[in-house]
């Protein structure tokens, strides 16, 4: 048997049934819905990206894919069925959230997370990866 792996179509409906089966697309949906909600929370408070910021975060994104041309990021976006306005879309939100997350610690009463045994937990891992990276060099 000769399988050709063009010839072979996929559709969305298959995508988020195999999700809901295997049990990824409850998470998916609610990451979806938490990013919305908090980009809209950060428009509210008057936060904006600008182009400048944009433009960083796609260097950014390029430089972490190692997408060093537009060539190569229009095949790269192409490949996984997006477009440079959905990946515009997506570096704008992971900016207003970041500004909206950086505007929250500074209201929260960071002793309640202090405390926290979760977080307690996390810099003893911070400093224990911290003083091991010093040791090895």
């Amino acid at each position: 048997m000769s399988l050709k792996l063009d010839e072979i179509q996929v559709g969305v409906a298959e995508v988020v049934d195999y999700t809901r089966i295997t049990g990824g697309f409850e998470e998916a949906l609610k990451e979806v819905v938490k990013r919305k909600v908090t980009v809209e929370a950060a428009k509210q408070k008057g936060f904006q990206v600008s182009d400048e910021d944009l433009q960083r975060a796609a260097d950014v994104f390029r430089a972490v894919n190692k997408l060093y041309t537009m060539e190569e990021t229009e095949q790269w976006l192409k490949g996984k069925g997006l477009t440079i306005e959905s990946l515009e879309d997506y570096l704008e939100a992971n900016l207003l959230i970041a500004q909206f997350k950086e505007d929250l610690e500074k209201l929260v009463d960071q002793e309640k997370y202090r405390n926290s045994p979760v977080i307690k937990e996390s810099l003893k891992e911070l400093a224990y990866q911290d003083w091991f990276a010093n040791v090895i060099g």
